[in-house]
Order: C-alpha cells, then structure tokens, then sequence
C-alpha cells in the first residue's frame, strides 16, 4: 500500500489531497487467475418431458436415469441428446431391492435441482394433465386407487385396483399375459363367502405331497365327456349311509386278481382263474323265462 500526497489550487486546509493504493504481488513462476464467478443458483423445480430416441418408449441407463427436454430450452432437439443422464426418485430405494418406476418417454415430470445446483438435476415427480390422463375416469372414478402400468409399444396393461366406494369396496388384479406367484413357506385363503374360478382352457394341479378336501355339505362335479381317475396303490372309498350308481349303458368291471361282493353273510367271490363263489344263508332263484345251467357235473346235494 502507498500514499501520494498532493495539493490541488482549488483546495484549501492543512493537508493535500492523499491516493491510497493496493498491490498484490504473485511470483513470477505462477500464472494469474481472476476469481471465480459465483454459480448461478436455480429457484424453485422446474417442468420437463421425457425424451429419448425416435420410435422408443423408454430410455434409461443402468442407474434408471433419463433424459429431459426443458420447455426453455430453444437449441434441444427432444430426443436422447436434449440434456445430461438426469436421476430420478423413486419411493423406496435400496441395494438391489426397492421400487422402481422409469419415467417414459413424452411424460411430464417435475424437476428440482439439489442446493439449487444447476449441475444436479434430480426428478421428483410426475403430472397429469390434457394430454396425459390418469387411469380410470376421473370424476367418476375418484374412490379408486390403481397402480396401472403400459404394454411396451402396445396397449395392455397390469393393473392392482382399489376400489374405496362404501358398499362396493374390491381389490382386482389384472395381469395382460402370464401371471406367476410364488410361495416359500404357507399360503392361506380365507373366503367367507362364495369362489368361483373360471379356466377357459386347461388346469393342472400337482402335489408332491398330501391333498385332503372336505366339503361340509354337498358336492357335485360334472364331466362333460372321459373321467379318468389313476391311482397307484390303493383306492378306498367309504359311504356313511347310501351309494346309487346309474349307467346309461355298460358297465364293466376288471380286476386282476379278485372280485368280491360282500354284504353281511351273503359273499359273491370270483377269482382269475375263473372260480365263482356264492356264499349265503339262503338262495333263491326266480326268472320270468328259463333257467339253463350248463357244466361238465352238476353235484346238488
């Protein structure tokens, strides 16, 4: 710092007209850099449509990010060179596990920028409107909560539905094509009223270990066309009261060993190799036309 001293005609006192000055001095190795300027800082979140290549649908990277076209933004082009990779929230966010929704391709999603950073654009949600529906069909649908999702270049969808409305209250799944489930431990259904399911086409059940049903009242089943029951060993059936039987037309029964009718003392046994045994208290035969019996000896005692 220097002083300078001096005295114009015009000015009068005790003491002259004095010029501070200041000086900086580097060493003469190191080149002079002026101060930075101050980083512009963003106000507030701004509007932005997702954007990405021509004739795609969604376009993200690896991290789930996307690319943005801001509506100020003259010199963009709105397609996957209008901005940086920009990140996006989601609700729940974990190492390899989380929920994850990627912002497509034409929607509008709202942008803030951390510290208001202009560098660190982050997507924190997304909007309806004109253009952009929600699902379902507002007013109307107003007690409904869906999270519906969009075929990839297509026009399905997946959808899981609440309906709130008081007396009508439902949860419906919809699945567009395959739906899989799958459980490591129990699986309980409790339904106080009525099932019904409906299979348009085929249905296949496999246990691998026991099955047991019980029907408090009664059960009917209807074959259309073959019934076909296999079983490897045993099969036992057990009546509590009465069993009817009505065959159309024939009923045949085969057996490779044995066949035996048994009701208290009375036993109708036949064998394979062609014994027949009638066994009762008392036999009596009535027919309304002839009776033949034809054998080689015929032993009546």
């Amino acid at each position: 710092m220097t002083s300078q001293p001096g005295a114009l005609e015009t000015k009068t006192g005790d003491s002259g007209t004095t010029l501070h000055s200041h000086f900086y001095f580097i060493r003469q190795n190191q080149n002079w850099r002026p101060a930075p300027l101050s980083k512009p800082v963003v106000d507030g979140p701004q509007i932005a449509k997702v954007v990405g290549p021509a004739g795609e649908e969604i376009f993200c990277d690896q991290y789930g990010r996307v690319r943005l076209q801001f509506p100020w933004d003259r010199y963009g082009k709105s397609n996957d060179q209008s901005s940086c990779w920009i990140r996006v929230t989601q609700p729940w966010a974990g190492q390899g596990w989380g929920m994850l929704a990627i912002p497509r391709i034409g929607q509008e999603v709202v942008v803030d920028f951390l510290h208001g950073d202009p560098d660190q654009p982050i997507v924190t949600g997304r909007t309806y409107h004109a253009s952009n529906i929600p699902p379902g069909a507002l007013p109307g649908s107003k007690t409904q909560m869906a999270f519906r999702s969009k075929t990839h270049k297509g026009q399905g969808y997946n959808e899981l539905l609440f309906e709130d409305a008081k007396g009508s209250e439902l949860l419906s799944l919809h699945a567009q094509k395959d739906m899989y489930t799958k459980v490591l431990n129990d699986r309980d259904t409790h339904v106080i009223a009525n099932h019904t399911e409906t299979v348009e086409k085929n249905q296949t059940i496999k246990v691998n270990e026991n099955k047991e049903e019980t029907v408090t009242l009664n059960s009917t089943e209807t074959v259309k066309e073959v019934r076909k029951l296999i079983t490897g060993q045993n099969y036992i059936i057990e009546v509590g009261a009465h069993k009817t039987e009505t065959i159309t037309n024939t009923l045949s029964i085969t057996a490779g060993d044995v066949i035996e009718l048994r009701c208290g003392l009375s036993v109708l046994r036949m064998d394979s190799a062609g014994r027949i045994t009638l066994q009762g208290s008392e036999l009596k035969f009535e027919a309304s036309g002839p009776v033949q019996i034809t054998g080689k000896d015929i032993d009546l005692n």
